[in-house]
């Protein structure tokens, strides 16, 4: 999924770990099938306090507010 958002053949070696973190995020708050719908950050939540998640920075995305695409990091080149 992370190629969704960043294409084969682009590098990462501009991505800060900023935009990492914003990519995790939308690519958490998919819902999976096999998950039974629900999504990798709420199948987390289930194991782990919230406070861990946010220590690693991650956050929940609104399913309207969810972008798979190169869209979601914008370089200032």
């Amino acid at each position: 999924m992370l190629r969704m958002v960043h294409p084969k053949g682009t590098s990462f070696e501009f991505l800060t770990q900023w935009d990492v973190n914003l990519i995790v995020s939308h690519i958490n708050s998919t819902p999976r099938e096999s998950l039974g719908g629900r999504t990798p950050y709420c199948a987390a939540l289930e194991t782990m306090d919230e406070d861990v998640l946010n220590a690693f920075q991650l956050r929940p995305i609104a399913p309207d507010e969810v972008n798979l695409t190169p869209k979601l990091i914008h370089f200032n080149c």
